[in-house]
């Protein structure tokens, strides 16, 4: 479980790298490697969204109230960031990023970083999950 989360992140971590490394202050003579790295951003985000419901988040949501409410909020957050991420790459098809540079950037930015926190707390989420399956697995209950 743990591996194909950190499979989905470091395929988004990459996209990111590229993404930003391309977002200088200039505007770009063509858009064709953003457009390809919005495309493949859009694929992966998706995917891993339906991996994080089916496997990742979906088995422990009822395994202990308090962790469920944090698990239901990175969910939600995942569905939203997918959701928002399709109609962001939506609007760069109808509207032409060059000709609005500065605020495509702005929001270009803003975007990894909200994908960027939201990994953040799908990690901590998945990694306590993983420890909580494996002790499941192995029959040990909690001395509480």
């Amino acid at each position: 479980m743990l591996q194909s989360f950190d499979d989905y992140r470091d395929k988004m971590l990459s996209i990111m790298a590229n993404a930003e490394a391309r977002l200088g202050h200039h505007v770009p003579a063509d858009t064709a490697a953003l457009d390809l790295g919005r495309a493949r951003m859009s694929r992966i985000l998706t995917a891993y969204h339906m991996f994080a419901d089916r496997e990742l988040f979906g088995p422990c949501i009822g395994r202990d109230a308090a962790q469920g409410l944090r698990i239901k909020a990175v969910a939600a957050e995942c569905a939203t960031l997918t959701s928002d991420f399709r109609a962001f790459t939506r609007d760069c098809a109808a509207r032409p990023v060059i000709a609005r540079w500065a605020t495509y950037r702005l929001d270009s930015l803003a975007m990894i970083g909200r994908v960027r926190q939201h990994l953040v707390n799908a990690e901590a989420e998945a990694r306590v999950c993983e420890v909580q399956s494996t002790a499941t697995r192995l029959g040990y209950r909690s001395a509480a």
